[in-house]
């Protein structure tokens, strides 16, 4: 996963490249943590997918809302696709004031509370407490007691040793019509955009991992996410050791007849295999195809200790899978083999290696050469056995059944007449 660099453009039309590192999904606001070359941080705030502004930062200021929705948000490290929905890779933000931002929203008072108390750890103090306690008041005076007692809440939660703040009684929030105590509780009911939803279903499943919680993800991401996207999370779950994603896959490849990728996805991920899974594994390694796409070592590393309920049937694999070795050193075979050492194909490999370079044994050397399909090795051996006793048919009869073997017919016809030459 490739984690793409987008571009901040501020006020004085300088361009700063960005790499996404973390994402911190909270409400009112969503945090994109980037870093620039230098590894400086900034921070890029967004109100329902809407870019706000960015700053930035050295560290979070204590019991600010930054600091908040860093630890008890929802956070992914990037790349993540609910970042890629904030911002495309190579796109470019147009970076804005705390002071422009506030013409634009404060037409609407409750919007700018929820706003800028976002940003109680980057703006002054004095300035954003008038900001919030003048629309405070502005809600008291049109009667509007209940927006009175958000905003109150708002600056008492930024502010709560304040003077003013402990000097102003309010009515108190019903909890089940403030966002961000439905929020902090993961009580979603109407209301919340996609990207919560989202968030809340990832966290449920890494939480608590299970084929409910992960159907449950993945019946949200496959309407609201692209297959890249859906991908790229699967991908970072992977990667974070999560098996349901494997799991899913390698059923998906399986049901749409990818033989070949549901192998390669299961050496890369291997996850703890149910019946179902033993028995599909078990049928894609019996076909000769599946086996010579396979590197040995990923064979015996990855793939053959899934199966040690099964170790004649795997024994009978790794034997068929040798002859698509493409290095035939016998010492290399053997490293490759060490996880199966309880396999009789390893002591057969043991058995050639031990005797391969004796000029004694070359003709057992041959034999186990022809069992493994290793033919031109097998035919090295037994053509020194010829030249070292020339009168033997036994040598002879080997050359002609080892280059039959190898599909080379004619080298095996000249082997047939020249046995009829020799004297029995």
């Amino acid at each position: 996963m490739m984690n793409q660099p987008f571009y901040l453009k501020d006020k004085d039309q300088s361009l700063t490249a960005l790499t996404p590192t973390r994402l911190a999904i909270h409400v009112p606001c969503t945090i994109l943590e980037a870093q620039d070359e230098y590894h400086r941080l900034y921070h890029l705030y967004f109100k329902d997918q809407q870019f706000l502004a960015a700053k930035k930062v050295s560290r979070s200021r204590r019991r600010s809302y930054t600091e908040k929705a860093f630890t008890q948000g929802i956070v992914f490290l990037c790349p993540h696709p609910l970042a890629d929905e904030l911002i495309a890779a190579e796109s470019t933000v147009t970076n804005q004031s705390f002071t422009a931002l506030l013409k634009k929203v404060e037409h609407d008072p409750l919007q700018t509370v929820e706003i800028f108390s976002c940003f109680d750890g980057l703006i002054k103090e004095e300035k954003l407490f008038k900001v919030l306690r003048d629309h405070y008041y502005t809600y008291k005076r049109d009667g509007k007691f209940k927006k009175a007692a958000i905003v109150y809440d708002r600056i008492r939660s930024i502010y709560p040793d304040h003077e003013w703040a402990q000097s102003i009684r309010s009515e108190k929030i019903d909890p089940a019509s403030d966002q961000r105590t439905l929020w902090e509780a993961r009580n979603l009911k109407e209301g919340f955009s996609v990207q919560h939803q989202l968030a809340a279903a990832e966290e449920e499943y890494r939480a608590s991992p299970s084929p409910g919680t992960f159907k449950t993800l993945l019946e949200f991401t496959s309407v609201h996410y692209s297959p890249v996207q859906q991908q790229m999370l699967y991908d970072r779950l992977l990667a974070d050791g999560y098996d349901e994603p494997a799991r899913n896959a390698f059923k998906e490849y399986i049901r749409n007849h990818h033989p070949v990728e549901a192998i390669h996805l299961l050496a890369q991920y291997p996850f703890t295999l149910r019946a179902s899974d033993v028995r599909d594994l078990r049928a894609l390694l019996h076909d000769q195809d599946n086996l010579r796409s396979l590197s040995f070592e990923t064979l015996c590393s990855k793939l053959a200790p899934l199966l040690a309920d099964y170790p004649e049937e795997m024994n009978e694999m790794i034997l068929a899978a040798i002859k698509y070795v493409p290095d035939h050193d016998v010492n290399t075979l053997l490293h490759h083999l060490t996880p199966l050492t309880n396999l009789p194909v390893y002591d057969l490999i043991k058995q050639l290696a031990d005797i391969a370079e004796d000029p004694e044994q070359q003709a057992a050397a041959g034999e186990l050469y022809e069992k493994i399909g290793f033919y031109p090795e097998a035919i090295d051996c037994y053509t020194y056995e010829m030249e070292l006793h020339p009168e033997s048919r036994e040598p002879v009869e080997r050359l002609s059944r080892t280059y039959l073997a190898a599909g080379q017919a004619e080298e095996a016809k000249a082997y047939q007449d020249l046995l009829k030459t020799m004297v029995s």
